[in-house]
């Protein structure tokens, strides 16, 4: 162990999901600008009690864009479950630790960010529904990897999966 995950022994953690929304030929990426942080980040949050992670995602870039997305790609390892017993749930591309710092409504925890590949229409109308999103907008790999405001994660991603040039 090194770093946050050391830091991170003992303290409390929460399961998140991030929509990484890319448009069709994946030259733009959708972000999100959250008040609170003041970065530009693809959409996500919390992980409710009665629902899969995977439909954390699709439902978080719906509430923060008014976006409806779906999910991009095959399982890693598909094991054809599709029973009332056992089904196979998405697979995330990545998985991350996040440090949430103290703030008036939680203690200094971490998120354990379950990170998915979706797709929608860079066509579609977009609206900041959230009292924690000011904008939704879609990037280019040029934007994101010189002067936008965000996490590093997010310009690895950029640099990985989108195109070059922009739509």
């Amino acid at each position: 162990m090194n770093g946050l995950m050391e830091y991170a022994a003992g303290m409390k953690k929460q399961f998140t999901a991030t929509g990484y929304v890319v448009n069709r030929d994946r030259s733009r990426m959708l972000m999100i600008f959250h008040n609170t942080l003041g970065l530009w980040l693809p959409p996500g949050g919390h992980v409710d009690p009665d629902e899969f992670p995977g439909d954390t995602a699709v439902r978080e870039v719906r509430e923060e864009t008014g976006l409806d997305a779906q999910h991009a790609g095959a399982h890693t390892l598909d094991l054809g479950l599709d029973t009332q017993t056992e089904a196979q749930l998405p697979t995330p591309f990545a998985m991350a630790a996040q440090l949430i710092p103290e703030s008036q409504k939680d203690v200094e925890h971490i998120h354990m960010d379950l990170m998915y590949l979706l797709v929608g229409d860079d066509g579609a109308g977009l609206t900041a529904l959230e009292a924690e999103v000011q904008a939704a907008r879609w990037f280019t790999k040029e934007e994101i990897l010189h002067g936008l405001h965000t996490p590093d994660s997010v310009r690895a991603f950029a640099r990985q999966q989108l195109a070059e040039g922009s739509a």
